[in-house]
């Protein structure tokens, strides 16, 4: 049965890109130069045997891909939403044509802007439990970790994600804390912040996590985050499509939190039986990055305040280098740490944790030539930059050989809701409806209704066990839930909405547009002692504390790297890179006895070569938050050893033998030969504190 009205005369669109669309029944791809109908949009991960646009010319050559049945269940969905067109990247962009290809590319981010829905299937997670739960793996999807998926998570007004059978999990604005959790992404962004408002680091630092199968897409999958167009040249490698990317920004922004990167610290991995000193750091570099990971530690970089330094603010890329004034500090050449004259040279950004001043070390070469020296460190200072010292200078670089306004696809009133009952919610029974009246039952749990103008339309609903009501109250053209006296509104992004009935237990509503300018309706019912509820009604809670851990084991002579086991227990907010990991704690809650859902302490565990006997061992680290205090202790063990990570941080509970350790508070502890210490930072890094280990020679 056909559930959807006839489609509105408001359907067209007029975006200045020509667009392909798959029909949702006949699987035909047709051409739009302009009257682009209302589609909906599919954002998914690339697996074996995709349906390409050669393929779909031919249903039978289609059918008999792998990938067809991605094609004909996302298909399925938007038909039963009502919308007969649809765009999938494998199967509407014909990458034969390079000319295709790159308006392709460089439209990606309005064709996702542009949807009235992007379905985002993620085909390697189960929706059997809440995505917060530690049972779930939603956040171990390789959704989350691939680099085109971010402009398809910021860009869409409406996004609803779908487990592996296609069934809903939630919505990014009822799942936003979950999400900005494993992104890393302000939870504001979710709710509606203009993306443009976030700095040029703190974007950039979004997809610094992010892997492309080809190296030159970690900069093309950028341009519509940043606005920007540039033709895509496959084969001219990482490093230099991400110059450019950077070049591109700069010709429309000036804000200089794009030099806010860290380079990753280059590093000798020695043999246990290698002795030898490696040489000391002295790469040298520009001011532009080498690749998105750079900004992985700017997420709290602010846009830099170019009021500062006034009609000086511009600067620009030419062929020797980029021209910038700069606000200086003389460092004095007598300096232990650097051995050499070298200048700090303010950015005027700050880091919101602190308000911190950002500096980066550069170097004179000659004349007005400077390089930046010690690029993994970005200095921070409590001090204001010294606007008497502005130095107009060109910083070399080593080459390597605005946005649209959201089109009206997602807007328009909307006059006709289908409401249905989920399986939970059956007990409840339509009572009376305000306004609007029942234009027809669909069936025993859904009805679909016409509302006029009448600014408070109603429908309710009664429970024939517990007695509880409520009603779905359209206020501003919006759905909006109403128990009592009171409503919950909604409000777009708005569209899920979560109320306490007077039992205790609680409703959701869940609302998806559909692509007849309609709107679908579901109502869930949720126990009160259901364990997963408290994923639904408490906001996500914040870590207190960020830790760095560095994967290098130091001595005077040597460093080594550790090889990387675990962090106990999980950390949803924690990042494993090559070269450190981050891990977070929590302060005590009363809510909380067990330290179970919040830790306040952490256990990093490391394998490494013990270089006096030549053998393998494990090092567990473990931090946390003990009263004012940040602590850390270490244990080391024989590969033999049967202790898992979680017996070690079970050890450091108040029953446990190690309990003593936490409660001391130190920041600093040895065993054997191994030390660790935990400080306050005062460079540019995730977190607070930095954990370093080192070798004490027997």
């Amino acid at each position: 049965m056909n559930n959807c009205p006839e489609p509105s005369l408001q359907s067209a669109l007029d975006p200045s890109s020509v667009m392909r669309l798959l029909h949702t029944k006949d699987f035909t791809v047709k051409q739009f130069f302009d009257d682009i109908p209302r589609y909906v949009i599919l954002s998914h991960t690339w697996e074996q045997d995709e349906v390409t646009f050669q393929d779909i010319q031919n249903l039978d050559i289609a059918r008999s891909k792998t990938g067809w049945r991605k094609v004909e269940n996302a298909c399925a969905r938007a038909r039963r939403y009502c919308f007969d067109w649809i765009w999938i990247d494998s199967c509407c962009i014909n990458k034969e044509s390079s000319a295709e290809l790159s308006e392709a590319l460089n439209s990606m981010y309005q064709y996702y802007e542009d949807a009235a829905m992007c379905y985002v299937y993620l085909s390697d997670v189960s929706g059997e439990y809440h995505p917060g739960s530690e049972k779930s793996n939603f956040r171990d999807s390789r959704w989350f970790k691939r680099g085109w998926t971010l402009q398809e998570l910021l860009a869409p007004e409406y996004v609803v994600f779908l487990d592996e059978g296609w069934e809903r999990i939630g919505t990014r604005w009822g799942l936003r804390g979950v999400v900005s959790a494993v992104t890393g992404i302000p939870v504001d962004v979710f709710e509606g912040r203009i993306v443009d408002e976030y700095s040029v680091a703190q974007r950039m630092s979004w997809a610094a996590f992010r892997e492309t199968t080809r190296p030159e897409d970690q900069a093309y999958c950028l341009l519509g985050v940043f606005g920007v167009s540039m033709s895509p040249i496959y084969g001219e490698g990482g490093v230099k499509a991400f110059m450019r990317l950077q070049q591109e920004i700069i010709r429309i922004s000036d804000d200089r939190s794009i030099f806010a990167w860290v380079a990753v610290p280059p590093t000798k991995e020695l043999k246990p039986w290698e002795f030898d000193r490696p040489a000391r750091n002295t790469e040298t570099r520009g001011l532009l990055a080498r690749s998105p990971y750079e900004f992985r530690m700017s997420g709290d970089v602010q846009a830099s305040n170019v009021e500062l330094i006034g009609n000086q603010s511009s600067y620009s890329f030419n062929n020797n280098g980029l021209h910038i004034h700069l606000p200086f500090n003389p460092i004095p050449s007598s300096s232990e740490h650097f051995g050499e004259p070298i200048f700090l040279a303010h950015l005027l950004c700050q880091s919101t944790r602190g308000g911190s001043h950002l500096t980066v070390y550069l170097r004179k070469t000659s004349g007005h030539q400077y390089v930046r020296c010690h690029p993994d460190e970005i200095f921070l200072t409590s001090s204001p930059p010294p606007m008497d010292d502005v130095r107009e200078l060109t910083v070399t670089e080593r080459l390597v050989t605005g946005r649209r306004v959201r089109a009206s696809n997602t807007s328009g009133s909307i006059s006709q809701y289908e409401i249905e009952l989920l399986r939970s919610a059956w007990d409840f029974h339509q009572e009376k409806a305000i306004g609007s009246y029942v234009n027809s039952r669909i069936d025993e749990h859904t009805v679909s209704l016409f509302v006029d103008e009448y600014p408070h339309d109603a429908v309710g609903y009664k429970s024939r066990q517990t007695g509880d009501s409520f009603r779905i109250v359209r206020i501003n053209g919006r759905p909006s839930l109403s128990i009592g006296d009171s409503w919950i509104e909604g409000s777009i992004p708005g569209d899920t909405l979560l109320g306490q009935l007077d039992s205790g237990n609680y409703l959701m509503i869940t609302s998806e547009r559909r692509g007849d300018f309609s709107e679908k309706i579901d109502v869930g019912y949720l126990a009160k002692d259901d364990p997963e509820i408290r994923l639904w009604t408490g906001p996500l809670r914040l870590p207190d504390l960020g830790v760095i851990v560095h994967s290098m084991l130091s001595s005077e002579g040597y460093d080594l790297h550790l090889e990387f086991q675990g962090i106990f227990p999980p950390d949803p907010f924690g990042r494993i890179t090559q070269d450190m990991a981050y891990a977070t704690v929590f302060r005590p809650h009363p809510d909380d006895p067990k330290e179970c859902s919040h830790p306040t302490f952490r256990l990093l565990t490391y394998r490494q070569w013990d270089i006096s006997f030549f053998g393998s061992c494990i090092v567990h680290v473990a931090f946390g938050l003990q009263g004012s205090s940040v602590w850390t202790d270490i244990v080391v063990q024989y590969s033999y050893s049967n202790d898992t990570s979680e017996y070690v941080w079970k050890s450091y509970l108040d029953s446990g033998p190690r309990a003593g350790k936490r409660l001391k508070g130190e920041g600093f502890a040895e065993a054997r030969s191994v030390t660790a210490e935990i400080k306050r930072t005062k460079n540019l890094q995730l977190g607070d504190y930095s954990l370093r280990m080192y070798w004490k020679d027997r």
